[in-house]
Order: structure tokens, then C-alpha cells, then sequence
């Protein structure tokens, strides 16, 4: 009898919750979501997580140039976002390839990723693709599935309500989450064809999201060991490749990239910008 009890008030906190938080549609994917969180949770929580998470990633380059390069190339796709939100982009010491979007809008890139990548349009599909998924609300629902969802409420609440203590100590607690966090292979591909179409609209060659994956695609092959948290945190395959040709295909009319770099001598000085950071 006390199992049928339990049971039904599981049941009644679930309708509850669902009538109260509601279920809307997102602007970046056009799927609809159960939204257990407002706009400003979002942005607290990513505003809380950031001086931890960038503290595991070995603090910031300290290079004003390079900083204000990476800031204005993501303000580009800032700019095109299906989701408004206050995009920050941050070049970080971290040597292990990879690039990580907080909740909120907070975008990382480390140094090791921005030595392996060829040009800026790379780049901007890199940041694109972070876009994306703060666009589509990947990683505070990856977060919320790997929390679990009591702990993720308690979470919402101590960055609200905690004192600045507490809200510290959530913030390294979100940020050693979100340095672990997984996402699947079909929030990849979602965010790769949301990145596509942030680059063109941002006057960037879409064909950089197939350039970006066969550059992974070949770090993965050759030195998995080395990199392997890049590619447990954001799973890369062959299907990847072979969707994100189809949709510039299809969409774009594109089947490869432009011939010419407008942009190269300017990359390339920041990349060496970079070496000198050391």
C-alpha cells in the first residue's frame, strides 16, 4: 500500500514539475524541452563554475592579442545564435586538445587545440560548435542526465540561494562536472549541423566543420592515448564526417572548402603569438 502511495506522489512532483517549468520548443534545434531552469540559473551556473573550470585548465593565456583574437572571431557566431545569451571566449594554458562550453555561454578553447588547427575558419567551427551546444541547451541537459535530476535541482538552488562560500564550492562542484561532461554522439552531430549553419551565416566557409572533424578525426588515429579526453567528452565518428559533408552538400551546395584564406596572414601571426605565450 505505502509502495502504491509512494508511486503516486512520484507521479504528482512529476506532472507538477512539468506543468510548472513547462515544455517549450528550442529556437536552435526546433525539438521541444522540458525546461527545469530559468535563463538567469543557466547563466549563474556558468558564471559561478568559471574561475574553477579555468583554473583546471591552467588559468588563461596571457596574451591580450590572442585573447581579443579569440573573443572576436566567437562574438562572429555569438552573433548568429538561435539563443541570445552573454558569450564569453577564453584561450586557456591547457596543452590537451580541447574545447568545453559552460552553461550560460561561457566557451573555452585550449592552446593544444589551437596549435593543431590550419586556419581561422577552423577555428570559428571549433567555437561554432560550442555555440551550438549552449544554443541547443546540450550541456546543462548532459549535466542535468549525469547529475542526476535531485542533485541538479540542489545545484540550482545553492547557486541562488547559497552564500558566497557555498557558491564557490558549487562552482567547482559544476565545474569538475562539466570538465567530465559527455555528451552523445547525437547532441555531436545536432551541434555540428547547428555550427554549420552558424558559419555561414557568419560569412565563415562552412566546409571548416569537415576540415575541423578530419583534424580530429587524424588526432584520434594517431594519438588517442594522448588525447583521449577530448574525444570521450565530445565522441567523434566516421558518420559525423560522412552528415556534416551530406548537409553542406544538401543545404549549401558546398563540397569543399574555398581555395583562397583571407584570413591566413592574420591566423598565422596568432599562432606564432601563441608559440611566444610559452
Amino acid at each position: 500500500m505505502n509502495s502504491r502511495r509512494n508511486i503516486f506522489i512520484i507521479l504528482a512532483v512529476v506532472v507538477g514539475v512539468f506543468f510548472t517549468c513547462g515544455c517549450s520548443t528550442n529556437p536552435a534545434t526546433g525539438e521541444q524541452q522540458l525546461i527545469l531552469y530559468s535563463r538567469e540559473q543557466e547563466i549563474a551556473m556558468g558564471t559561478e563554475a568559471a574561475p574553477s573550470f579555468i583554473e583546471q585548465m591552467g588559468g588563461p593565456v596571457e596574451n591580450l592579442k590572442l585573447q581579443q583574437y579569440v573573443q572576436s572571431i566567437g562574438s562572429k557566431l555569438a552573433a548568429v545564435s538561435d539563443r541570445p545569451m552573454p558569450y564569453e571566449f577564453t584561450l586557456v594554458r591547457s596543452e590537451t586538445p580541447n574545447a568545453f562550453a559552460l552553461p550560460g555561454g561561457k566557451i573555452f578553447i585550449s592552446a593544444g587545440l589551437m596549435r593543431q588547427l590550419q586556419n581561422e575558419r577552423q577555428l570559428a567551427a571549433v567555437l561554432g560548435h560550442e555555440v551550438a551546444h549552449v544554443a541547443a541547451q546540450h550541456n546543462i541537459q548532459a549535466m542535468q542526465r549525469q547529475m542526476g535530476a535531485a542533485l541538479f535541482a540542489d545545484v540550482l538552488g545553492a547557486v541562488i540561494g547559497g552564500s558566497g562560500g557555498a557558491a564557490a564550492e558549487v562552482g567547482a562542484d559544476i565545474a569538475g562536472t562539466m570538465f567530465n561532461l559527455q555528451y552523445s554522439r547525437g547532441d555531436e552531430s545536432k551541434a555540428d549541423d547547428i555550427g554549420i549553419r552558424y558559419l555561414f551565416a557568419a560569412g565563415y566557409n562552412p566546409w571548416s566543420m569537415v576540415e575541423l572533424l578530419a583534424v580530429l578525426s587524424e588526432l584520434s588515429e594517431s594519438q588517442s592515448s594522448k588525447f583521449g579526453n577530448l574525444f570521450e567528452t565530445h565522441p567523434l565518428t566516421s558518420e559525423r564526417i560522412k552528415d556534416a559533408r551530406k548537409i553542406l552538400a544538401d543545404k549549401y551546395n558546398q563540397r569543399s572548402a574555398a581555395a583562397l584564406d583571407p584570413n591566413a596572414d592574420r591566423f598565422n601571426k596568432m599562432k606564432k603569438l601563441l608559440g611566444s605565450a610559452d
